[in-house]
């Protein structure tokens, strides 16, 4: 009988069990994954305009080997390189047509008239089909990312079978779902939540938000443009976001609110959902905090030991504890912190064994690169800038280069018994390594990403 993975599609890979994705042997693997980014990269050469702009300016006419794939990875400031005018001025017609190069979808048509924040934009192009993500923004500018309507059903399954692995029958089971965060948004972990918080809740009075309003995409981006401004001692730039934060009303005091609505949202769960069963997913940082709180108060074990704990992003800069996941097993009563590692840039997350490391789903290919973007060898032990391909990207480009540095075993079987690559649990930022801007300068691809910037930012309007 023919292995399914090898015969179907990598977007019907996303309904099959954990222990069939991890079962084959890296022969296997590396061949059916080479398979299908030559497929992908000639299906959509000819329809996205930024990557046939790349792959000529580096000579590429097909994907031989991953190395030649490693020369054609978008850098992960490819997805904001919009001109901030575009932004400031509402030229969201102008925003349109950089998307635009970045997908093959056709957006040319698309009427913009009457749109005057990014939110209305967003809106405008979920009607048309779209499904684009943005990040969180943290360097002052947010990214887009054109996904659309036909990577949704894959994603949908990949999530639920990234879920499986946490919650066994997931699909027919309710449970209280906490979220200490917006209960909707585009950021990619809003629309994460945005659909699977209802959905597994079975009850949207079962759905617990710390803030019932959408997250709007317009407030991040002039939030994080302070936070980038106030870090620069923009003084001009600063006083031009407090002047607009100060027309939209009560969010000017949020900073101010979060402590106290965060308090009483982990308050109000732990007295009326004691010992029970319990879905939450929230920052490492915000679950720590609540835990050392609640057992400095004499609190443990809170909720049933088959709750489900998931987190991730780090500790943001602060100090780690080292027996930070025995606090919030002691705490919050559970026998397992559930762990992931993902970005906005990939459709899943990828998922921490019982032994604690990353394992990669078959249809993200894990490439390592030196810091400055040369490939290394898809052998051994290899630690470096992380790059990947997400082969369910169908109507965009799914090769990425991250400012992530990464440790991956490629040849090594995980104690677990998993087959295929892992990702050791020690993940940084190459900003937090350098102490400032990540600049992916290697000088064998320097100038051809130069030349593909450029055109990805051409036809900005005269005076812009």
């Amino acid at each position: 009988m023919t292995d399914p993975i090898l015969s179907g599609t990598p977007e019907s890979w996303t309904r099959l069990p954990v222990q069939t994705l991890f079962s084959l042997s890296k022969p296997e693997l590396d061949s059916l994954q080479l398979h299908w980014a030559q497929t992908r990269f000639q299906q959509l050469q000819e329809r996205i305009p930024a990557l046939d702009a790349l792959a000529e300016k580096q000579g590429v006419k097909i994907i031989a080997d991953f190395e030649t794939l490693a020369t054609i990875l978008f850098t992960h400031q490819v997805y904001k390189n919009y001109p901030f005018a575009f932004i400031e001025r509402k030229l969201f017609t102008e925003l349109t047509r950089w998307l635009n190069k970045l997908t093959a979808h056709d957006l040319s048509t698309l009427d913009m008239r009457g749109v005057d924040t990014i939110d209305e934009w967003l809106t405008r192009l979920d009607e048309a089909g779209m499904f684009v993500f943005h990040s969180t923004g943290t360097s002052g500018k947010l990214s887009f990312f054109p996904r659309s309507q036909t990577e949704k059903e894959a994603w949908v399954e990949g999530t639920y079978t990234f879920l499986e692995a946490f919650i066994p029958g997931i699909r027919d089971l309710h449970l209280p779902v906490f979220w200490p965060a917006y209960r909707s948004g585009r950021q990619a972990s809003m629309r994460l939540i945005t659909h699977f918080g209802p959905a597994l809740a079975g009850d949207e009075a079962e759905y617990h938000s710390l803030f019932n309003a959408p997250m709007s995409a317009d407030f991040m981006s002039l939030a994080m443009r302070m936070k980038h401004a106030q870090e620069h001692g923009d003084l001009t730039a600063m006083d031009t976001i407090k002047a607009i934060f100060k027309t939209k009303g009560e969010i000017v005091t949020l900073k101010a609110r979060k402590a106290g609505l965060t308090k009483a949202f982990f308050d109000k769960m732990v007295r009326e959902y004691r010992g029970q069963r319990v879905f939450l997913m929230a920052s490492a940082t915000d679950l720590l905090d609540v835990a050392m709180e609640g057992l400095a108060a004499g609190q443990e074990k809170v909720f049933a030991s088959d709750s489900v704990l998931l987190t991730g992003g780090g500790f943001k800069g602060r100090q780690t504890i080292s027996d930070w996941k025995d606090i919030l097993k002691k705490f919050y009563g559970v026998d397992q912190v559930f762990m992931s590692y993902g970005m906005t840039e990939l459709n899943t997350y990828n998922i921490a064994c019982s032994k604690g490391v990353y394992h990669v789903f078959p249809w993200n290919i894990p490439m390592v690169l030196d810091p400055d973007g040369t490939p290394l060898p898809r052998t051994g032990v290899q630690t470096g800038r992380a790059g990947y391909f997400d082969l369910l990207a169908q109507t965009y480009w799914g090769g990425i280069l991250t400012g992530d540095c990464i440790t991956v075993h490629y040849d090594e079987e995980c104690d677990c018994g998993w087959k295929g690559p892992w990702i050791e649990d020690n993940v940084q930022r190459f900003s937090e390594l350098t102490g400032g801007e990540d600049i992916i300068s290697c000088a064998g691809v320097q100038s051809a990403y130069s030349d593909f910037m450029e055109y990805i930012a051409a036809d900005v309007p005269e005076g812009e």
